[in-house]
């Protein structure tokens, strides 16, 4: 990896592969044929193997470790080094145990100046698991305390969290699962760019970016 204080950034989630269940997004639009074709070509035109690029949750359907494994080694082979966290549909990744697959990393990591951290998030809709996220997000973001510059990565939206962010001098936080067809609800949670409780905030679900890495800072 290149020895500068500030590597490019870039962020892609939900990629919803499902080479070992065979299963398919084709269903939730047009956009969505072949996009895992999609996202290599794309990836491959926009990153550089010194980059890192964020993969925010959503990465597999896959419901057992054995089955996303053609899923995970595809993730591998897009350039970067790949930081991922678990999203809702990722029911191979069991909860609260580091991802361990050759060639994919998940937070807290730190590279330079720049450090990142990061957990799946959850909504308003139960207390106990919004409860348990938060203190998983306040430990991730304490190992990276020192690093001037902060990226959180959540699966969720981030108004949950905004106060914890904020709190530890988050710059940059991005986040998945609003797809470009998602309910009203969710859709008014969308911030692309925005800046909430200082925390410059982008949604990174592939079809809302053209399946095209975003590069962040």
């Amino acid at each position: 990896m290149s020895n500068s204080a500030f590597p490019r950034v870039f962020a892609l989630a939900d990629t919803h592969l499902g080479f070992g269940v065979n299963k398919t997004m084709h269903r939730f639009g047009a956009e969505w044929w072949h996009h895992p074709e999609k996202i290599l070509k794309r990836a491959w035109q926009t990153l550089s193997d010194d980059d890192i690029l964020l993969i925010p949750g959503d990465l597999s359907w896959a419901t057992k470790p054995r089955q996303a494994t053609l899923d995970l080694e595809f993730l591998t082979k897009l350039p970067g080094i790949k930081i991922c966290i678990k999203g809702n549909h990722d029911y191979w990744w069991e909860s609260d145990k580091r991802l361990k697959f050759p060639g994919l990393l998940d937070p807290p990591q730190r590279f330079g100046d720049i450090g990142i951290a990061g957990t799946r998030g959850w909504d308003l809709s139960d207390d106990r698991i919004l409860a348990r996220e938060r203190k998983r997000l306040e430990k991730n973001l304490a190992a990276i305390a020192d690093a001037p510059v902060k990226i959180a990565m959540l699966h969720y939206p981030p108004q949950p969290f905004l106060d914890i962010l904020s709190a530890a001098d988050v710059q940059v936080c991005v986040y998945g699962h609003v797809h470009l067809r998602s309910f009203p609800e969710d859709e008014a949670l969308v911030c692309q760019g925005e800046v909430l409780e200082d925390v410059r905030c982008y949604c990174v679900a592939c079809d809302r970016i053209a399946f095209t890495p975003l590069r962040l800072l």
